[in-house]
Parts: C-alpha cells; structure tokens; sequence
C-alpha cells in the first residue's frame, strides 16, 4: 500500500465506486492488476476483444439513441394514422364536426 496519509478525491470516488478494486489497485499497482489479468485471459483461453468499457458506453448510447428516434417516429406514425382514420369515419357517416 502507499505510504503516505493524503487520500485524493479520485481514490475517494473509486473507493466508493468499489472499495475491493480500490484496495487492490492501492496494494499491487495498477500495472501487475493489467498483468494479472492479461495471464488469467491466456490460461482461460479467452482473446480480449480491445474495446474499452468507454468505447463500449459511447457504443451503446449511440444505439439507445438511434433506437429512441425510431420508437419516437412510429409514435407520431400512428398518431396520424390514427387521426387519418378518425377523421375518414367521420366524413363518411356524415358526422358535422363543426
């Protein structure tokens, strides 16, 4: 661990964030965690995909969004088809709106 008492706000935030990865990064460094982790993945057999969680996140909120946009035409689709069809029931049994 470090030796000195001072504790900055961004090791407050992670600590909070998680306290574990906090006292791991503060007792072994955050270069032999990358390497640990790096051996863990060979002898599992797994390939890292070299995308950040960052890159992942700006990903998936570009995703979410194009998403929103699309669920928020069909809405104002069917909000004027639906109107169309009103007004259409209304002509054609003669109803005065008027």
């Amino acid at each position: 661990m470090k030796d000195n008492k001072s504790i900055s706000a961004s090791e407050v935030n992670r600590y909070i964030f998680c306290n574990y990865q906090w006292y791991y990064e503060c007792k072994y460094g955050a270069a032999e965690l990358r390497r640990r982790r790096a051996e863990y993945l060979d002898e599992m057999g797994i390939a890292p995909n070299g995308k950040s969680p960052i890159q992942r996140g700006l990903a998936f909120h570009v995703r979410f969004e194009s998403q929103r946009k699309h669920r928020l035409i069909w809405k104002w689709l069917r909000a004027i088809m639906f109107a169309a069809v009103f007004i259409y029931l209304l002509l054609y049994f003669g109803i005065a709106v008027l």
